[in-house]
C-alpha cells in the first residue's frame, strides 16, 4: 500500500506525463478498461472446469473409465494453467 505522499507524487507525475504526451496517455487509458474482463474470464474458466469435472465424474459413473481419465486430465491441466496464468497476471 502506498502512503498518501507517494500517491500524491504518482498523481503529480501522471499529470505531467499526460500533459507532455496526450497520445501516450490515451494508450494507457485503453488498458485500464480491461479489468472488467478479468472477472468475466475467471467465471468462464471456472464454469468450463466445473463442467468438465462433472462430465468426468458422470463418465466414471457410467463405466467409461478411459473417457473419465481423459476428462480428468483435461480438467487438471486446465486448473493448473488457470493458476499459473492468474499468478502471472498478479505479478505484472
Amino acid at each position: 500500500m502506498l502512503s498518501k505522499h507517494e500517491r500524491d507524487m504518482l498523481a503529480e507525475i501522471e499529470t505531467a506525463l499526460e500533459s507532455a504526451d496526450p497520445e501516450l496517455a490515451e494508450e494507457f487509458e485503453r488498458f485500464e478498461g480491461e479489468r472488467g474482463w478479468g472477472l468475466m474470464r475467471r467465471v468462464l474458466v471456472f464454469t468450463a472446469l466445473t463442467l468438465t469435472a462433472m462430465l468426468s465424474l458422470l463418465s466414471l459413473a457410467s463405466g467409461l473409465v478411459w473417457a473419465s481419465v481423459a476428462l480428468g486430465m483435461i480438467t487438471t491441466a486446465g486448473a493448473i494453467a488457470a493458476c499459473f496464468t492468474g499468478r502471472q497476471h498478479e505479478e505484472t
